[in-house]
C-alpha cells in the first residue's frame, strides 16, 4: 500500500483447506483508485494485488459490498484471491491441483 493510500477495511477470511487469507482494501482518494490485497500467510505464502477504478469490473462491486460489511463480498474477494494465488504458485502453463 502506497503512503497516499488509506486502509479502508481489512478482514481475515477462512477459505478451503482450513486456512485463512487476509483481505485488505485501500483507497487512493487523489488518484481515485481502490486496491485489493489478498495475502496467504501460510505455505505456500503469497500475495496478490489488484488496482481497480470506480465503476471498473466485478471487483468494484465486491469492494463496495465488503466495505459495507457484506460477508458474502468478503468471501468472494478471498475466493478470487485464493484461485489466483493457486495459479501463481503452480507456475506458467501448470494447472492447479
Amino acid at each position: 500500500m502506497a503512503q497516499e493510500e488509506r486502509l479502508v477495511a481489512e478482514r481475515v477470511v477462512p477459505v478451503a483447506d482450513q486456512h485463512a487469507l487476509t483481505v485488505r482494501i485501500s483507497q487512493h482518494p487523489v488518484e481515485e483508485f481502490w486496491r485489493v490485497d489478498v495475502t496467504n500467510p501460510s505455505p505456500p505464502q503469497g500475495q496478490l494485488t489488484a488496482t481497480v477504478s470506480p465503476g471498473d469490473s466485478f471487483l468494484m462491486n465486491l469492494i463496495e459490498g465488503a466495505v459495507q460489511g457484506e460477508s458474502v463480498a468478503w468471501r468472494h474477494l478471498a475466493s478470487w484471491g485464493h484461485a489466483n494465488l493457486a495459479r501463481q504458485a503452480s507456475g506458467p502453463g501448470m494447472v492447479p491441483a
